[in-house]
């Protein structure tokens, strides 16, 4: 109340002018002088609203170099980058936006400017020398509107820049323009069906061919014609209304920082990375005094986040955006109360939900529905927005009406008309067509007396394969068809694989492959779940044979874990607390206990702020062509958006007065393993490297293995050393000294004890490579003792003067004690142990009882448990005698009774149910 200015934002609550049909622009003399203005992005969630527009600083305004800020702005609210994002706005030279040459999918996204740094000259910048190396820019974008160049020269917008524009026009602000032409419908239409008289037993009553299509609507997405202020916007074809959260509100105390508020809930979603910690969604996560440690959520109901609807509907199913989920324990959402619009509560209940799809559920509630209010105990959980959709045919939608559709063909139909009637449906069956012809359709809009442009055509031979009829044609470049036009489901609308699919058959039945167990042979380059690390032709993989650490304990994060191939095939990002098995496969950063004797069960030690680092030794040293680096977690962290980074100095392995050389990564689980090439001489002995040390900036940095990989030649072979150690009390005093060298021998064939195949192929005697693998029940284990994994089925083992890569056994699949969940309310005993073959029997924990004779379980091939053939059932026996009581129940004097079952008891005469005070608190 004392101040004399007020900020943007309440200037533009004062004014409330919406952003729906007009772009406003705000004058208002910022403190930071040097901003000339600022824009809304046509995806911010504000952009509609009445805090959307432009902001323009009168001190600049119309001055001589600014003059064209307003068109630079405006650039801005229809989607344009700056020129210079692919240089001078990225984060690191691994930036996935840097751009290199013009790209439609980096940089500003347009592939007609050039890459460009920020500059103010009228002329291609002078060659630099960054962080990236020496770059040298030419036919730079300097004349583009929307660089940094003084207005003396900046004067156009390229053609993709223009289109970018145009189509955030036509896809957000629609209601800016004052034509009421419907927009064009942007692909042609599509083949859905086709009958034959001879064929098909659906062929109409006439016996005549039949042609079915179906289209997209407009790309405005606007289905209904156009009114001024209406709420069809919000309506779908057949009357639903669907609506995002108008107001939200939580009673939790928000974070310091200022994020994480309940207005972040508001509006549609705007979450980019789902199941990655955001800025753009409400969390009830609360830190204290800046540490990483937050306020759990209190009980009895924990944290709650209430959503409100502006405009009350009879719902039809209710929609939420879970965007972050810090825990892994099911029914995450502790409860969802329906709010009605008379004030009425109806509770759901306990709710699973996932990050990486929105959660919908059913209401059948014949009451109108105004808000929701969503319960949690994950103190960390994100919440986007959510979505409540009414019942069809709303009455919120009833004055709004469907725009038509025309669907045009030739040659001309049987009346000689090119066009049939206008439609509300998105559907046409031609009934006149003849085999073998040739036709052509295209479908117009048609709101009142306008039509729009009609759309690109579709050409068809009637009776001709087509995209959907369920069989995979080569000739016309499909890759799958599945019978349908969906995209999601692994065969797209296009009939081609869907990323990280697998489809076999006709029709096509597809599948995400990986991770699923199974190499196949189009995964062995590419799926490190499956087939394990892939080493290309003519390379070798040297694994760290030792490893030395700033934090580590010999018990519980001991730096060994991380020689030999990787048992952790999966990277998690956020990872608050290690889980048990993941920080025995792995090394994870931790403070040595006091007695340096802290077992894997006991609590990690927190670290510090101090250096992390990790040397690893290899076996022999080798000139690296590029080093592997396999991460268990990636190190971030929830509350700072920075990315962790690790530095890679390899160290040489012959002459220590050869310059070491490094570069520093970011890591990220998206890029796992995190390859880092180098590039020198081959012939050049003074690269030859023995280890590598690793500097990370992040202590919850997770590292499963590290890789050498160097070239293959058969014509020299690799020096084999014998490993030795000197140690020191800093990471700078630890060496790894390789002794003298072992003579050259041949090569011959191991010996491996439960092997299914052992098949050698060699070029010499000093040459060998094997394939091996086990036999059923049995599981590849290399000499540290770790498995390679139950999904890796073969490993092919190298031989070179004598000296095997590595060395491996078949160890029978352990099973392990079997969990809790294989028999409820029961405890296992298993006398022989818990490998292949072996088995566990059961017996009920009181006072469940036994059903079924069989109590053993088996440990199978694929290290899981047979099903139970018995299971425990909890059961109460016969009730107490109660004194001067009849029962009136008679039954309840036999055992066994299910759990809810209830005995009645009447008091003789003369007595009454005495009140039992045991137990009960004093007041």
């Amino acid at each position: 109340p004392c101040r004399a200015y007020m900020s943007v934002k309440e200037l533009k609550e004062a004014l409330q002018l919406n952003s729906t049909h007009f772009l406003n622009v705000y004058f208002a003399t910022s403190v930071r002088e040097e901003l000339a203005g600022a824009a809304t992005w046509p995806w911010d969630k504000e952009a509609l609203s009445h805090l959307g527009g432009v902001v323009l600083n009168p001190a600049y305004y119309g001055m001589h170099g600014h003059t064209n800020t307003m068109i630079h702005e405006v650039g801005h609210v229809l989607g344009l980058y700056h020129v210079f994002k692919g240089v001078s706005e990225r984060e690191s030279c691994d930036d996935p936006c840097r751009e290199t040459t013009p790209s439609m999918e980096t940089g500003d996204l347009c592939a007609d400017t050039a890459p460009t740094p920020k500059s103010k000259l009228c002329r291609d910048p002078d060659p630099t020398n960054d962080t990236c190396g020496q770059m040298h820019f030419t036919g730079t974008p300097f004349n583009n509107y929307m660089s940094y160049t003084d207005d003396d020269c900046t004067n156009t917008f390229t053609p993709n820049q223009v289109a970018r524009m145009h189509c955030y026009l036509d896809l957000v602000y629609q209601r800016w323009g004052q034509s009421k032409k419907p927009a064009p419908i942007p692909i042609p239409p599509m083949v859905t069906g086709q009958t034959q008289d001879s064929l098909s037993i659906y062929a109409p009553a006439q016996a005549q061919d039949s042609l079915s299509i179906s289209w997209l609507p407009p790309i405005s997405g606007v289905i209904h014609e156009r009114e001024q202020d209406t709420l069809c916007d919000h309506c779908a074809e057949d009357g639903t209304f669907r609506q995002y959260v108008h107001e939200a509100s939580s009673p939790r105390v928000c974070d310091s920082s200022g994020y994480w508020t309940p207005e972040e809930a508001e509006g549609p979603p705007d979450v980019d990375q789902p199941c990655e910690p955001s800025l753009q969604a409400w969390s009830p996560e609360l830190h204290l005094y800046h540490m990483n440690m937050t306020v759990p959520c209190p009980q009895p109901d924990g944290c709650i986040l209430e959503l409100r609807f502006l405009h009350p509907v009879y719902p039809d199913s209710l929609t939420l955006w879970t965007t972050y989920l810090s825990t892994g324990s099911p029914k995450v959402l502790s409860d969802i109360e329906v709010l009605t619009e008379q004030g009425e509560s109806i509770h759901l209940g306990p709710l699973d939900t996932f990050c990486d799809v929105p959660f919908t559920v059913k209401l059948n509630i014949p009451k109108k529905v105004s808000g929701v209010k969503i319960y949690t105990f994950d103190e960390r959980m994100e919440i986007d927005t959510a979505l409540l959709t009414s019942m069809p045919h709303s009455s919120l939608c009833s004055p709004c009406k469907l725009i038509q559709y025309r669907v045009l063909r030739d040659p001309p139909f049987a009346n000689g008309s090119p066009a049939a009637p206008a439609q509300a449906h998105r559907q046409f069956v031609d009934m006149e067509v003849t085999p073998g012809q040739v036709y052509s359709y295209q479908v117009q809009a048609v709101s009142g007396t306008t039509s729009g442009e009609a759309s690109p055509p579709l050409i068809h031979v009637h009776g001709a394969p087509y995209c959907g009829d369920g069989k995979v044609i080569t000739s016309l470049e499909e890759e799958c068809d599945d019978g349908d036009l969906l995209d999601g489901d692994g065969c797209s609308r296009k009939c081609k694989k869907e990323k990280g699919f697998n489809c076999v058959g006709e029709p096509s039945l597809c599948y995400v492959h990986d991770g699923d167990g199974v190499c196949e042979p189009f995964e062995k380059t590419s799926s490190v779940l499956d087939c394990g690390p892939y080493t290309p032709d003519g390379y070798v993989d040297l694994w760290a044979a030792k490893a030395y650490a700033s934090h580590q304990d010999v018990k519980s994060c001991p730096a060994s874990l991380v020689t030999g191939e990787p048992v952790v095939k999966v990277c998690k990002s956020h990872l608050h607390n290690v889980p048990k098995d993941l920080s025995l496969a792995a090394w994870f950063p931790c403070a040595p206990s006091q007695d340096n004797a802290q077992g894997p069960d006991e609590e990690r030690m927190p670290l510090g702020n101090e250096g992390v680092w990790l040397k690893v030794c290899f076996e022999r040293p080798a000139v690296p062509t590029s080093l592997l680096v396999f991460l268990a977690s990636d190190g971030t962290i929830p509350s700072d958006q920075r990315k962790p980074r690790g530095t890679s100095p390899h160290c040489p392995g012959r002459d220590t007065r050869s310059p070491q050389y490094g570069w520093t990564y970011e890591l990220s689980c998206q890029h796992n393993p995190l390859v880092i090439n180098v590039t020198h001489g081959q012939e050049d002995p003074s690269h030859w490297a023995a280890s590598v040390l690793l500097n990370f900036s992040s202590p919850l940095v997770g590292i499963a293995a590290v890789a050498l990989r160097t070239s293959a030649q058969p014509g020299s072979d690799p020096t084999t050393c014998l490993l030795q150690h000197e140690e020191g009390h800093g990471h700078q005093h630890y060496s790894c000294v390789h002794g003298a060298c072992a003579g050259s021998g041949s090569c011959t064939q191991p010996l491996l004890a439960h092997a299914a195949t052992l098949n050698c192929t060699s070029n010499g005697l000093r040459h060998m490579a094997c394939t091996v693998a086990c036999q059923q029940g049995f599981i590849l284990r290399s000499s540290n003792g770790k498995s390679l994994g139950s999904t890796q089925q073969e490993v092919v083992l190298t031989c070179s003067s004598g000296r095997w890569d590595r060395s491996v056994t078949c160890d029978p699949v352990d099973c392990g004690v079997p969990d809790q969940s294989h028999v409820y309310y029961a405890e296992f005993s298993c006398p022989k142990g818990t490998t292949y073959l072996q088995k566990c029997s059961f017996s009920c924990i009181h006072p469940a009882k036994l059903q079924g004779t069989n109590q053993w379980l088996t440990c199978l091939e694929d290290g899981l448990w047979s099903l139970p053939e018995a299971y425990c059932k909890l059961e109460c026996d016969a009730p107490p005698a109660v004194a001067n009581a009849k029962l009136l129940v008679p039954r309840c004097l036999q055992g066994n009774h299910d759990v809810g079952s209830v005995c009645r008891y009447k008091c003789k005469p003369g007595y009454h149910v005495a009140e039992n005070t045991a137990g009960k608190p004093k007041k």
